[in-house]
């Protein structure tokens, strides 16, 4: 077995402080998926900035699959409504995965499932006259962000990241 590191016991201690999001409605998991793509894709200061787009991405096209349903949901049973929504959702994902500043496969399709599940589950605060599927992106996409910040923070805080 390796020893303890102070990497270990960061990535400890701030996974207990993430809980404190709970009283802001923040969904921790979110959180923790976003965590995980940090140490993932090589636990990189630059990808905070590289993590921005394809987050986007992904959250939008979930949302726009979300507007299909209900729209096609009008006109044939929820469930071809949608598949067909997630085929042309997903199909544009994966245009989008060609564009060098959106080709970050873990967390665009991260981004993406993490909005469908935590919309559909209702993991988000509503702020009254903002649009629900709106609140979905801001609340679940910014809790994804915050876990890449958590990345780069628990290796920041013990200096892991120094040669």
């Amino acid at each position: 077995m390796k020893k303890i590191e102070a990497l270990d016991v960061s990535v400890a201690v701030l996974a207990g402080v993430s809980c404190l999001f709970m009283y802001l409605s923040v969904p921790v998991w979110a959180l923790f998926v976003g965590w995980a793509w940090y140490f993932a894709l090589g636990a990189s200061a630059d990808l905070i900035q590289k993590s921005v787009l394809p987050l986007i991405t992904g959250s939008v096209l979930a949302a726009a699959a979300f507007l299909l349903i209900d729209a096609l949901g009008s006109v044939m049973p929820s469930m071809p409504a949608t598949i067909i929504a997630v085929i042309i959702t997903v199909f544009l994902l994966m245009l989008t995965l060609k564009i060098p500043a959106c080709g970050i496969s873990l967390i665009s399709f991260n981004a993406y499932s993490c909005l469908f599940v935590g919309y559909g589950a209702g993991e988000y605060m509503a702020i009254e006259g903002l649009p629900p599927l709106l609140n979905a992106m801001l609340w679940i996409g910014g809790a994804n962000f915050i876990g890449v910040l958590f990345g780069w923070l628990s290796i920041a805080v013990t200096g892991a990241g120094k040669k």
